[in-house]
């Protein structure tokens, strides 16, 4: 699968150098929406179009991605828009007001249905389109350097594995969107944990996995998000039977990491029961 699947890079015009990726942007937005049935192409190919246009544009090197779901909902699909900092996205609303292409893009008659031709807003089920604020978990001592680039540290300080070999969300070909929602008492103890086994997995999959963290600012409370990054589906499998044939790693995750007078338990306690998703994403191959 991943030898034909081109990771999300190839989806910009401009080097790799010069695009901001889960590693190092400071703000990301989520962005996800389902597509009406019979109009699945056409949502795809507008997408893509909107995107490749605003690629191409001078934002402070804000990069756009387009991924889509590998099993499940075959009608969602997300975007990923990277930035350095919220200061930034007021330069794309700026665009999207008075870019002549933008606003043609965004009005033309792209949706054919039975009453003839609308705009894109035609493909998308209502109330579909959402959107989550990501930034990089800061505030844990992994050793961060008070002049990043970013708004807040970016996400490949949180590993010391070097960053050129890091995977991300620009050069991976296989991404995982893991949404963890805390326990409210037992927040710290979600992040240190959570932590704590991207640090191990980061460190003895090195090259094979590669996984960030974030906060999510401006909506739930407590509730993180890992961005986990993969070489191949075979790293995905690896990484999962990693309880069963790591006995350090086995002893992490059964940890008693949870104090007596909160009651006790493990790292995965500190998350509401059944409050972890996980979402296989691969890049839109335009």
């Amino acid at each position: 699968m991943t030898d034909i699947m081109r990771p999300a890079r190839h989806q910009v015009d401009r080097p790799e150098s010069e695009l901001l990726h889960s590693g190092n942007a400071g703000f990301i937005i989520s962005r996800y929406a389902h597509f009406k049935p019979g109009h699945e192409q056409e949502g795809l190919n507008f997408v893509a179009e909107v995107l490749k246009h605003m690629n191409k544009a001078d934002l402070n090197n804000m990069t756009f991605f387009f991924f889509q779901k590998a099993f499940g909902d075959q009608a969602k699909h997300h975007w990923f828009i990277n930035m350095k900092s919220p200061a930034d996205y007021a330069a794309s609303l700026e665009m999207v007001d008075h870019d002549e292409t933008t606003k043609i893009l965004l009005n033309d008659d792209v949706v054919a249905d039975d009453r003839g031709f609308g705009s894109w807003g035609n493909a998308v089920v209502q109330g579909s389109i959402t959107e989550h604020i990501l930034v990089p978990q800061h505030g844990l001592d992994y050793g961060e350097d008070d002049h990043h680039e970013a708004w807040v540290p970016e996400a490949w300080r949180q590993t010391s594995v070097p960053p050129e070999e890091q995977l991300n969300s620009a050069n991976a070909p296989l991404m995982v969107h893991r949404v963890a929602q805390a326990r409210y008492p037992m927040r710290k103890e979600a992040r240190y944990y959570a932590f704590a086994w991207q640090n191990y997995v980061n460190e003895n999959l090195r090259g094979k996995v590669t996984s960030y963290l974030y906060e999510e600012t401006f909506g739930a409370m407590d509730r993180l998000h890992m961005l986990i990054h993969l070489s191949s589906y075979e790293a995905w499998e690896e990484l999962r039977n990693l309880p069963d044939r790591d006995p350090q790693f086995r002893k992490l995750v059964e940890r008693q990491m949870i104090a007596p007078e909160k009651g006790g338990g493990t790292g995965a306690d500190a998350f509401v029961p059944g409050g972890v998703t996980d979402t296989l994403l691969v890049p839109r191959q335009l």
